[in-house]
């Protein structure tokens, strides 16, 4: 992760706050420069465009998810318990706040440009491919019954998503208490696990 100065860090969070408020297109260089407190000059210096600072925004979302895909698959491990581990720390990331607030830019400025989502989606892939290697790892070891590592990867990624991160991203809902979160761990894994391995 990049070691940003105080200014810079300063300038990201002025531009987070102007860009889920205004929109990329409604936003302005000034605007930016005034909420960081900082002269026009000293944003320049640092990001030379409106787009290199929207880049270095969606980098932001992109470091925050990178942790999950280091998580690794053990064989001969039981299970279920790995497969909380992965929901408890994908969880802990789609509850947080500012990330909450980091996909809503990117979704919204994907919705708006063709060829902006088609960047962005560019960008994403390698950190899908990454996260779907546990799977993958899963299903070399016969654990995930006859399902392949995709279908079992978009099934257990989406309803995750769909209980927690959606109902906030798209509702504005508060995120979810820890005891809400420790029961929706244990649902999901139980049921999933039922699923694939139903003599557990």
């Amino acid at each position: 992760m990049p070691d940003y100065s105080i200014k810079q860090q300063d300038i990201l969070k002025a531009a987070i706050a102007q860009f889920a408020q205004f929109g990329l297109s409604a936003t302005t260089m000034e605007a930016i420069s005034s909420e960081a407190k900082v002269s026009k000059r000293t944003l320049y210096k640092h990001f030379p465009t409106k787009d290199a600072l929207f880049d270095t925004v969606v980098s932001q979302l992109i470091e925050r998810i990178t942790p999950l895909a280091a998580i690794q698959f053990i064989p001969n491990y039981q299970f279920e318990s790995q497969l909380k581990h992965l929901a408890i720390s994908a969880l802990a990331l789609l509850n947080d706040e500012d990330y909450l607030t980091l996909s809503r830019i990117v979704m919204i400025e994907s919705m708006r440009s063709k060829e902006r989502a088609e960047s962005l989606k560019g960008r994403f892939l390698n950190c899908e491919k990454s996260m779907l290697q546990w799977f993958q790892d899963a299903a070399d070891t016969q654990c995930l019954g006859e399902f392949s590592p995709e279908f079992a990867a978009g099934f257990f990624w989406g309803g995750l998503k769909k209980l927690s991160y959606w109902e906030q991203t798209i509702s504005w809902k508060a995120p979810l208490n820890e005891a809400a979160l420790d029961e929706l761990v244990d649902q999901a894994c139980r049921i999933f696990c039922y699923g694939v391995t139903p003599t557990q």
